[in-house]
């Protein structure tokens, strides 16, 4: 298979090309701003307020809590953290007694942009 002809089947970097020993600088500066654009989402606080008010314009309830990674860095650090609640979120979700069909868990992750603009 022609590799120009696999650029159509994915978003991969594939066959951009040569300038010398190096990538031509248009596929260059596009891989730096894709880069830039990674950190800033990793990097991005959550705006947990903004995002609790559309959910209950949308008729839900949300409730906040948070995992047992104290911030960004330590999630970045220790991902076995942000996978599970602090203590006092624990508490807060024993704690709510009612009869649901379902519950959603929008969860920052690495991508607080992505949760803030597809939750």
């Amino acid at each position: 298979m022609n590799l120009l002809r696999l650029r159509d089947f994915t978003p991969a970097r594939v066959s951009l090309g040569r300038a010398g020993n190096s990538i031509p600088t248009k596929a260059h500066l596009d891989f730096q701003l894709a880069h830039a654009r990674a950190r800033d989402a990793v990097h991005l606080p959550l705006d947990l307020p903004a995002l609790a008010g559309e959910l209950r314009a949308l008729g839900f309830a949300p409730i906040a809590v948070s995992s047992a990674a104290k911030d960004c860095e330590t999630h970045l650090r220790r991902p076995d953290l942000g996978r599970a609640l602090n203590t006092a979120s624990r508490e807060k979700i024993t704690s709510i007694a009612g009869d649901y069909d379902a519950v959603f868990v929008v969860a920052g992750g690495l991508s607080a942009l992505a949760v803030q603009r597809h939750a």
